[in-house]
């Protein structure tokens, strides 16, 4: 019976040159596969997500994520980007999980309430206060001295 053998080895010692159109290459250190499209061309062989295991913790600086790329015009449209780079695209800050939004659409976005008064779409005058509580969803709001004015 006759056998197809691919070639394989270890990533970092995929070739880049003297590759034959079409050839299948295995690394068997990370289970990926490569096709030669020419002599120093390949591409790789993106696996089923739901073959795939799921990642327990995230380093937003080590981990990555694959985006299509919709605008590329010719050639691999899969890319990747890490967390973080990520979460600086959706204008979330490193260190954080927190979202910002805008009070308006289009408007420039803040944290709800900021963490040192610049950066909150809401702000809180010296009087004012407020805290959520650890054990649920609740904000208090800790009012000082309300003024109404004269009439």
């Amino acid at each position: 019976m006759a056998r197809i053998q691919l070639k394989r080895g270890l990533k970092a010692n995929l070739p880049s040159t003297g590759m034959l159109a079409g050839e299948p290459m295995v690394t068997t250190d990370r289970g990926t596969l490569h096709v030669a499209t020419d002599a120093s061309t390949k591409i790789p062989v993106v696996p089923a997500i739901d073959d795939l295991a799921t990642l327990a913790a995230i380093s937003g600086t080590d981990d990555l994520l694959i985006v299509h790329d919709a605008s590329e015009a010719a050639g691999q449209k899969e890319k990747k980007i890490t967390f973080n780079a990520f979460k600086a695209a959706l204008n979330i800050p490193e260190g954080t999980a927190d979202e910002k939004v805008a009070v308006v659409s289009g408007g420039t976005s803040g944290f709800v309430w900021g963490t040192d008064g610049t950066d909150g779409v809401i702000r809180m005058n010296s009087s004012l206060s407020w805290t959520k509580d650890a054990g649920n969803a609740f904000v208090t709001l800790a009012v000082g001295d309300i003024d109404c004015g004269t009439f």
